[in-house]
C-alpha cells in the first residue's frame, strides 16, 4: 500500500515545469533507485516529455504541464492575430548559414542589396538551387526598376537641356554624363537580368563537375569573401555621399530669401531640375531618392565586374589545386581527359559570361577613365571648405582604387587559367600522353579572359595601357583648363 501511494505521489509530482520566454526547465524529482514502479514512471515520463515536444514543435507556442493525465495546453502569443495576414520571418537553421560553394548562392546576397536600388530585378535569387531563378516583365521588382529609370530620364533630358541653352560648361558636361551613364547602366541591367537564370543554371552544372570540397570553411570561402569586399565597397560608396552631402551642407550660401536650410540643399545642388521646374519638398525628396540610386549605380557596376571576376577566378583556382595535388606524378590518360574537360568548361563558361557582362565591363573601364580624369583636372581647382577638400581627395582615392580593382580582379581570370602550365610541365616522361599534351596546347594557347565589348582583353597589360591614356588626355585637358564660376544665383534661382 505505501509503493503504490508513493509511485502515486510520483507520478503526479514528476515534473516541475518552469514556464520562461524562451524555454521550459523540466525538474525530474530524484528518488531513491529502490522506490517501487521507479523504471515504470520513468518510462512514462520519457513517453510524455516527448509527446509534449513534438506536440509543441507542431504548434510552435507555449506547453503547459500539471500532470501526467493532461495533455498540452497552447497558449495565446501576443501577436497571434497577425496570423495569416503577415509572414513572419522564419527561424533560421543550419542549412541557412552553410553554403555549397556554388557562386549563385555566395552571390544571393548582394543581389538582395542590389534590388533595393533598383538593379537586377531577378525573381527567386535567394533559393539554393539556380532552378528557381525567373525574369518576369511585370514582377515588383520590375516595375520598381521601371520608375527608376523614367526618374532618371528626367534627370538626363533637363541635364541636357541645361547643357545646351548655355555654352559650353565642363561642369554641366559631366552632369549629363553621370546621369546618362548610369541610365544606360540600369538598362543594361535589365538585359543581363533577363540572361540571368540560363547563365546562372550553365555556372551551377560547370561547378558540379569540378573538384568538391570536404570542408564547411572551404565551401564558404567564396561567399565571405564577396560578402566582405562587397562590404568593404558599398561602406566607402556609402561614406563618400554622405562627405558629399556635409560638403554641400557646408557650402549652401546664406540666403535671406530661403530660410529653409533644407530647401536651400534641394536647390542649391539640384540647379539643373529647380531651375526650369518649380519646387516643394515632396519633389526635392523625391530628385534625391534618384540622385542616390545613381551613386549606388556607379559604384555598382564596378563592384558587379569585380564579383563575377572573383566567381570565374575561384572556378579556375578549384581546378589548379586539384592538379597540385598531383604534381609530378604519374596520371592516367583517363585522368588528364577528364580534367581537360573541366578546364574547357570552364573556359566556355568564361565566354558565355563574358557575351552577357562585356558591356557593363565596357561602361566600368570608360567610366573609371573619363571621372579619373576629371578629378586630376579639378585638382587644381581651389577648395572652398576642408570638407569640400577631404570629399575630394577620398573620392579620387576610391575612385582609383575601384579601378584597379576592376582591372586587378578581372586580369586574375587569366592569370588562373595559365596557372594548370605549371603542372603539367611537370609530368614525368613515363605519363606524358596525348591528353596531357591537348591539355597543354589549350593552356598556352587559348586566350581566356573577359573582355571590353570584344575590343581589349581585361589582362595586367591592361593597367599600363590605361594609365598611359589617363596621362595622354590629361595633358590635352590641362591646356584648355579655367576654374568656371557660378553661372546662377544660388539665392534666388536665377541667372546672374
Amino acid at each position: 500500500m505505501f509503493g503504490k501511494v508513493k509511485e502515486n505521489h510520483f507520478q503526479a509530482s514528476l515534473f516541475t515545469v518552469v514556464n520562461c520566454d524562451s524555454c521550459f526547465l523540466y525538474q525530474l524529482h530524484n528518488y531513491s533507485r529502490t522506490s517501487p514502479g521507479l523504471n515504470q514512471s520513468t518510462n512514462m515520463a520519457k513517453q510524455f516529455l516527448q509527446k509534449g515536444t513534438d506536440e509543441r514543435e507542431k504548434v510552435n507556442k507555449v506547453v503547459r504541464f500539471k500532470n501526467i493525465a493532461e495533455t498540452y495546453i497552447p497558449t495565446k502569443t501576443k501577436w497571434g492575430f497577425l496570423k495569416g495576414h503577415f509572414k513572419l520571418p522564419k527561424r533560421a537553421t543550419r542549412d541557412r548559414w552553410i553554403h555549397d560553394e556554388t557562386f549563385h548562392d555566395a552571390v544571393a546576397g548582394l543581389l538582395v542589396t542590389a534590388q533595393l536600388f533598383a538593379v537586377m530585378p531577378v525573381c527567386g535569387i535567394t533559393a539554393k538551387h539556380p532552378k528557381a531563378l525567373h525574369f518576369s516583365w511585370t514582377s515588383k521588382r520590375a516595375i520598381y526598376t521601371y520608375a527608376v529609370c523614367l526618374g532618371t530620364i528626367f534627370f538626363v533630358a533637363t541635364a541636357i537641356v541645361r547643357f545646351f541653352m548655355k555654352s559650353f560648361n565642363f561642369t554641366r558636361m559631366t552632369v549629363v554624363f553621370f546621369y546618362t551613364y548610369n541610365l544606360y547602366g540600369l538598362f543594361c541591367f535589365i538585359r543581363v537580368a533577363q540572361k540571368w537564370p540560363a547563365l546562372m543554371c550553365k555556372w551551377y552544372q560547370a561547378e558540379q563537375q569540378l573538384p568538391q570540397s570536404s570542408n564547411i570553411l572551404e565551401r564558404g570561402a567564396l561567399a565571405k569573401k564577396i560578402q566582405l569586399l562587397s562590404m568593404g565597397v558599398l561602406t566607402m560608396s556609402l561614406s563618400e555621399h554622405l562627405l558629399s552631402i556635409i560638403a554641400a551642407v557646408y557650402y549652401t550660401p546664406n540666403c535671406p530669401e530661403i530660410p529653409d536650410p533644407l530647401d536651400k540643399f534641394f536647390k542649391t545642388n539640384f540647379i539643373f531640375i529647380f531651375h526650369y521646374f518649380s519646387y516643394n519638398k515632396i519633389s526635392g525628396f523625391m530628385v534625391k531618392f534618384i540622385n542616390a540610386i545613381s551613386t549606388f549605380v556607379w559604384s555598382y557596376i564596378d563592384l558587379f565586374v569585380v564579383i563575377i571576376s572573383i566567381g570565374l577566378s575561384h572556378t579556375f583556382q578549384r581546378i589548379n589545386e586539384y592538379l597540385m595535388k598531383h604534381k609530378r606524378e604519374k596520371m592516367t590518360e583517363q585522368f588528364w581527359a577528364e580534367q581537360r574537360q573541366n578546364y574547357r568548361n570552364i573556359c566556355e563558361l568564361v565566354q558565355h559570361v563574358d557575351d552577357t557582362i562585356s558591356v557593363i565591363t565596357m561602361l566600368s573601364i570608360s567610366n573609371n577613365l573619363f571621372y579619373i580624369c576629371v578629378s586630376i583636372l579639378n585638382s587644381m581647382n581651389s577648395h572652398p571648405s576642408v570638407a569640400h577638400t577631404l570629399y575630394f581627395w577620398l573620392g579620387l582615392a576610391f575612385l582609383i582604387s575601384r579601378t584597379l580593382a576592376v582591372t586587378m580582379y578581372s586580369a586574375q581570370v587569366n592569370d588562373e587559367s595559365k596557372r594548370p602550365i605549371e603542372v603539367l610541365r611537370t609530368i614525368p616522361r613515363d605519363g606524358w600522353c596525348l591528353e596531357a599534351k591537348r591539355f597543354t596546347e589549350e593552356v598556352v594557347n587559348d586566350t581566356v579572359a573577359l573582355t571590353g565589348m570584344k575590343f581589349f582583353n581585361m589582362t595586367r597589360k591592361l593597367i599600363l595601357k590605361v594609365t598611359g591614356s589617363i596621362i595622354t588626355y590629361e595633358l590635352v585637358l590641362i591646356q584648355f583648363h579655367q576654374e568656371e564660376q557660378a553661372e546662377v544665383d544660388l539665392c534666388r534661382m536665377r541667372r546672374t
